[in-house]
């Protein structure tokens, strides 16, 4: 896409060219580590990495992280999800500051209603954590921490842009900081008509076709507060998403269908941390989700979907010396509407954990943790825990082994209890075993460098796989089975030449064995066949060169080929994707 630009600020800072070693983050505020102590593997996505990548949405910017496979259904705007472990996208919890969004209707949230706009990092950690973070953390965790912090002027920003397909897009913000209070506000809003020309092969000629039906405009608002001092820190986030697309659907010779969708989604959370202390704070947060989807199909289909969704929780946080010790309470509930689904459906969730960081000397540090969930519709109780360690052999140099081994758990969504005359009200929630381990090793030698090895092994039962009943209907069963094997290796290296100029080189490699190991009837071609749409081989390369305030970034994907069958006979070509921008 060609693109122009430009903005208009009335106070400016720039980042200057200096690079370091990733600071301590917090893992969705439940225990305080960084990506060399932690017991798992974890990837930090960082503002500077967020502006830098091109596109506009979180499925653009988490095509940055190592192993992580993005799912896209079209072009720009088009619905996106997300793959960890060879697993699929309900199996992936999605954080925003804390507060699962996945929705209970279907498990999944679609990436491209996020904007990268008002994210300030994010945070991957690569395998199940379902005794910390409780249904859906199977294969893995993101965890978007948006902007806290603003600058002490205050700040305006226009940002307009035009490109090819007709794409339109305009961004404006203000922000300010007065004594201890934080406050900002951005707007965003784009359209395009997306359609280009293609060559479709009709199995006699290659025909020169025209994309059609599949504009989207996108309007987004976000505004951020918070309030701090020695004793009291309030954040509050408000955003309100509202797209509307249009869906190209499949390419079949014929004219395409003149579908639509269109989302709105609005969430607001709260949080209060009341610090007692250098070794005690307790924290209370809430949040409200009111999320509507509707599709329409011509005259055939006309769906809707209202998803509301209050969550509250409240911890609790110990730290003295080498121990530190994390504990509360999280209630949430969930309703949906629909008239594709039967009434009055809704859902307590409550659950209860406690996670500690233990230093048994200053090379070793063991992680238990453990949690209770009770299911309110399902009437059923889930009891998850986890036992991580990390240790630093060597003193003088800088490499930490980790490992660790878990139970994990996904609910039964809205869509398979519920959906009329197909729901089963019978499912029991997913379960799995995760194991991983790996190293991390930081050195200099002429550039600094960080090399990272990870294996996880993630075994599956009770999967829901939708498969025809007596009568010829498909109905959701708790029939499925899989494992995933899955080796990720990740170099950073970054140099500095004095204040002024900098490189950094990102290069990642995943190779992910998913299998089914169950058969849903006599005879089933998936038996044993690697998970279609799963690649085996994933490889990610990004370079930044930056001298003062001018840069060149590049970003290079291989995707590897991926079946389209359960025989796994048929599969896409591997893709090879290169991009890049200057920035100034």
């Amino acid at each position: 896409m060609l693109c122009f630009s430009g903005k208009y600020a009335y106070s400016q800072s720039y980042d200057t060219a200096k690079y370091h070693t990733k600071e301590i983050k917090v893992l969705s505020n439940k225990i305080t580590t960084d990506i060399f102590d932690s017991p798992v593997k974890i990837q930090v996505i960082d503002k500077s990495m967020i502006e830098n990548k091109n596109g506009e949405n979180l499925s653009d910017v988490l095509q940055l992280a190592g192993g992580v496979l993005i799912k896209s259904y079209g072009g720009n705007s088009s619905l996106s999800t997300i793959s960890l472990n060879g697993l699929a996208a309900e199996h992936t919890l999605i954080l925003l500051n804390g507060f699962k969004i996945n929705s209970l209707q279907n498990n999944q949230i679609d990436l491209t209603t996020i904007s990268k706009d008002n994210i300030e990092r994010i945070e991957i950690l690569n395998n199940g954590s379902s005794s910390l973070y409780g249904s859906e953390a199977i294969g893995g965790v993101i965890n978007i921490i948006t902007k806290r912090n603003f600058t002490k002027n205050f700040d305006v920003k226009i940002t307009g842009q035009v490109g090819s397909y007709n794409q339109k897009r305009i961004e404006a913000g203000v922000e300010k900081t007065f004594n201890n209070i934080n406050i900002g506000s951005e707007y965003s809003k784009e359209s395009s008509i997306n359609d280009y020309e293609y060559f479709f092969n009709n199995g006699t000629n290659r025909v020169l076709k025209e994309r059609a039906n599949s504009n989207y405009n996108n309007s987004n608002y976000t505004l951020n507060a918070g309030y701090s001092n020695n004793k009291h820190k309030i954040d509050a986030f408000v955003n309100y998403c509202s797209l509307f697309r249009n869906i190209p659907g499949v390419e079949t010779g014929s004219a395409p269908s003149k579908s639509s969708q269109q989302d709105k989604n609005w969430n607001n959370n709260l949080s209060y941390q009341y610090i007692f202390s250098g070794k005690l704070s307790l924290k209370t947060q809430i949040d409200f989700q009111n999320n509507i989807t509707g599709y329409t199909d011509g005259s055939l289909i006309n769906s809707y979907y209202k998803n509301i969704f209050l969550s509250g929780s409240t911890q609790l946080s110990y730290i003295k010396n080498r121990f530190e010790l994390s504990s509360g309470y999280e209630i949430i509930y969930a309703t949906l509407k629909s008239n594709e689904v039967e009434s009055n459906i809704r859902r307590v969730q409550s659950g209860i954990f406690a996670a500690s960081k233990i230093g048994l000397n200053e090379n070793i540090k063991i992680f238990p943790s453990i949690r209770y969930d009770y299911i309110s519709d399902l009437k059923k109780h889930v009891i998850s825990g986890k036992f991580g360690i990390n240790i630093k052999p060597f003193r003088k140099y800088n490499l930490n082994f980790k490992a660790g081994s878990g139970n994990n758990f996904a609910s039964p969504t809205f869509n398979e209890l519920y959906w009329k005359d197909l729901g089963n009200k019978n499912l029991l929630p997913e379960r799995s075993v995760s194991i991983d381990g790996g190293a991390i090793f930081n050195f200099n030698a002429f550039t600094d460098n960080i090399l990272e090895i990870t294996y996880s092994y993630v075994s599956a039962k009770d999967k829901i796989v939708w498969s025809p009943n007596s009568n010829g209907l498909w109905t959701p069963k708790n029939i499925g089975q899989s494992i995933s094997n899955d080796i990720l290796f990740e170099a950073n290296i970054q140099k500095n030449f004095g204040t002024k100029a900098g490189i950094k080189i990102n290069l990642s490699y995943c190779y992910t064995q998913s299998t089914r190991t169950s058969s849903d009837y006599p005879g089933d071609p998936a038996y044993k066949k690697q998970i279609f749409y799963i690649p085996y081989d994933l490889a990610k390369c990004s370079l930044q060169m930056k001298y003062r305030d001018t840069g060149l970034n590049l970003f290079y994907t291989f995707t590897g080929r991926r079946f389209t069958n359960f025989e796994n006979t048929n599969y896409l070509q591997s893709i090879d994707l290169l991009e890049g921008n200057i920035f100034q």
